[in-house]
């Protein structure tokens, strides 16, 4: 556990009353005569509260309060833990002194450990900046004023989905809970397939799936279906005896936007005006089944508006997404966010279980400054006055994510407490997580809050960053960015701790630059100046990936993307990037042609693209062509006749984008374009579970001339069976040519 030893103001918290009279000295000198009083029965939560007490005490003064096991009642020099059953919260609590007493009483949740991470925070001054870094002062005398204190939330379920909440005592003293809090091991959200799994039933029965244009597809289920449903209630059955214990089971849609057409769906769906209407009713008739459980599904994408005639029951959980909002904004205050806000409302009135799933993070750049600290008190506060008491913020929250510390404890302290002071809260945490380069960090989050708020643009939780760089990440906003920076590790130059939390913020920034410069490689924000008619690299750029990667391997940061992508992978990816194929590449910015041509989707499905002397690094969305599902080919003409030694191309692998290497590339070359010579086939061999990002397939041409090289790909067209969305289309990515 890291240390920091620290002065520290004593404050109370909301609901605290401090008392007039004798204080309670817990330690004097190092020891103590408390001991901790448990009923003879403790529960779970009763015994953790008392050892998440003694961890934290014996750090700060070097001793322990005994544990006694008593129901004989509370006794002088005693520190007495219980449950209430009286309290109507789950994680209530109340925190009492009396006399040579401290009185801890919690719900039948965690409130007894939620009582004392208030004890921890708010009166010994102990800090959970990340399960890393913690502020615990030393100390030989530990003691309390006289008071009275009472805490709740309105919200039942907090979760601040990330690497964070992994850690338990982390967890605990910001009062959050994870998945398995709630749900069944294994059925929590997208569990259609695992119910009813495609490649047991579809062969023989392809009728259980989705219907779309014409056929059947394994991406959803058919829930018109009367087997269908036997087949779910008795899994469920099979697994809920296994784990009799959880309350909570997912029944809920596969992520991909197909749903089935057949006939008797469409009439449902019609009768209810939403693709809602087939899932509501299915799910009602398993919950009707098992009444002593919460059988919970998504109003998710296709299925987020509400149904008109059906309402979901009363042991149905529904779980309503915001996927599609722009993060730049407060939900309530964008105009576009005006469908979303009229289906919280209408699930609100015929729904009394919502759980709320929030996103506050760009899952395809989650190291890129993403401003939207300001949006989530506004957010929280919404849902909670629409009724929802449970809520799933799925956010960044990874060593080097922008910002992960602070956005992770702000959302904690919201889902406490909705109405904290944030400001106030933000001071504090900079203050104490960067030291003196506290205020110059503010500068920098409140400069991009400025900048966005004063764009109004919309923040995609898929955006790169090069979607903003003439508006938050100008040119102008990222020399002021980088100012704040210096002046941030100046103040910190002689705290090593303390300055590496510095330079692991400035990665976000740095990831921008570099992104930006990859689309202007031989402009002004690029990686590349003309020198006498050459491309020589810009050292400053250079110097900004070396410093990033320097950074992330310092601070270990977890992966930049959703798809996993490791700093070091980034590194090499965009070394190789950079690494442009100008001089002596025959093919540089000559013509191609392709049949059929690429998707507009990415870049434009300009090929230019291709011989551009740029090879594409890990984000298909940066100067990767793709082809979906098809076999293609793509003929380069060098205008004249050339000797060549090789020629190159490059394919991606991003699974989770549904992209994979092609089955095979073959080389041909030709003087006149018409006749043409084999060179080589090259095969990707086996069910590509797990492979390079990048794959570069050389063609050795040996001193032969041609003037067209054409290459024919053959794309795998559909994803494994490994694959979560097994069967559904795949795409081939593919970019710079290089002939040599």
């Amino acid at each position: 556990m890291k240390k920091l030893i620290l002065l520290f103001l004593v404050f109370c918290a909301f609901g605290a009353c401090t008392i007039p009279g004798k204080s309670l000295q817990l330690v004097t000198n190092g020891k103590t005569e408390f001991q901790i009083i448990l009923p003879r029965n403790a529960s779970e939560e009763e015994v953790r509260a008392a050892v998440f007490l003694n961890k934290h005490i014996l750090v700060m003064a070097g001793c322990e309060f005994p544990i006694v096991y008593s129901d004989s009642g509370w006794t002088d020099f005693s520190i007495c833990i219980s449950k209430n059953s009286a309290f109507s919260s789950a994680d209530e609590f109340t925190i009492e002194t009396n006399e040579n007493q401290l009185i801890i009483q919690g719900g039948s949740g965690k409130g007894c450990i939620y009582a004392v991470s208030e004890l921890l925070e708010n009166y010994w001054g102990i800090q959970y900046y990340s399960p890393n870094y913690i502020r615990l002062p030393k100390t030989q005398h530990i003691e309390l004023p006289n008071l009275k204190v009472k805490g709740h939330s309105p919200n039942t379920y907090r979760n601040v989905h990330g690497r964070f909440s992994e850690d338990e005592d982390y967890r605990d003293f910001h009062r959050l809970h994870i998945i398995d809090d709630m749900f069944a091991k294994g059925y929590y959200v997208h569990t259609f397939n695992k119910l009813v799994p495609w490649p047991v039933y579809f062969k023989e029965h392809p009728e259980y799936y989705a219907f779309m244009n014409g056929k059947h597809i394994i991406d959803q289920l058919c829930l018109s279906n009367p087997e269908v449903y036997q087949i779910v209630k008795e899994k469920l059955r099979t697994e809920m005896a296994l784990q009799p214990d959880k309350k909570f089971w997912s029944v809920s849609q596969d992520d991909n936007f197909s749903f089935c057409h057949c006939e008797k769906c469409s009439s449902i769906i019609q009768e209810e005006g939403s693709a809602s209407g087939p899932i509501i009713r299915f799910v009602n008739k398993i919950a009707e089944d098992f009444p002593d459980k919460i059988i919970s599904t998504l109003a998710y994408q296709y299925s987020r508006q509400a149904p008109k005639v059906t309402k979901p029951n009363d042991n149905v959980q529904v779980m309503l997404c915001t996927i599609e909002l722009n993060r730049g904004q407060a939900i309530e205050a964008d105009e576009r966010s005006a469908s979303f806000l009229k289906d919280l409302e209408e699930w609100g009135k015929i729904s009394n279980h919502i759980y709320l799933w929030d996103y506050t993070v760009d899952f395809a750049h989650s190291i890129s400054p993403f401003p939207n600290l300001h949006t989530l008190q506004p957010n929280i506060q919404l849902f909670v006055n629409n009724s929802v008491t449970e809520h799933f913020q799925q956010s960044n929250t990874g060593v080097g994510h922008e910002m992960s510390e602070l956005k992770s404890f702000l959302l904690a302290k919201l889902l406490w407490n909705p109405n904290a002071p944030v400001e106030k809260l933000t001071e504090q945490f900079t203050d104490g997580y960067y030291g003196a380069a506290g205020p110059w960090i503010r500068q920098y989050i409140y400069q991009l809050q400025r900048e966005i708020i004063k764009s109004g643009e919309f923040l995609d939780i898929y955006g790169p960053p090069t979607l903003h760089q003439n508006t938050f990440l100008s040119s102008h906003n990222i020399d002021l960015y980088n100012a704040y920076f210096d002046e941030a590790e100046k103040a910190v130059a002689h705290f090593p701790e303390l300055l590496l939390h510095v330079k692991t913020a400035r990665m976000s920034l740095q990831y921008a630059i570099m992104e930006i410069g990859k689309t202007d490689m031989f402009g002004p924000r690029g990686w590349y100046k003309e020198v006498e008619g050459e491309f020589v690299a810009d050292k400053a750029m250079v110097d900004v990936l070396e410093a990033f990667y320097q950074s992330g391997i310092a601070c270990n940061s977890t992966a930049v993307n959703e798809s996993g992508l490791t700093v070091e992978q980034y590194y090499h990816s965009t070394k190789r990037f950079i690494d442009v194929q100008v001089k002596g590449n025959k093919a540089f910015r000559k013509n191609v042609s392709a049949m059929p041509y690429p998707s507009q989707k990415y870049s434009n499905g300009e090929l230019t693209y291709l011989t551009n002397g740029v090879r594409g690094a890990n984000d298909y969305k940066v100067h990767w062509l793709g082809w979906e599902a098809k076999d293609f080919r793509l003929v380069i003409d060098l205008e004249k006749i050339e000797a060549s030694s090789k020629v190159e191309i490059s394919t991606l692998w991003d699974p989770k984008s549904w992209i994979l290497h092609p089955l095979s590339v073959m080389c041909t070359v030709s003087i006149d374009g018409v006749n043409y010579d084999l060179i080589e086939i090259q095969q990707v061999t086996g069910v590509q579970q797990k492979e390079e990002i990048n794959r570069l397939f050389v063609f050795k041409t040996s001193g032969k001339s041609f003037r067209y090289v054409q290459f024919d790909v053959v794309g795998t067209k559909k994803l494994f069976d490994w694959h979560p969305s097994a069967g559904g289309g795949s795409w081939v990515f593919v970019d710079e040519i290089v002939v040599r």
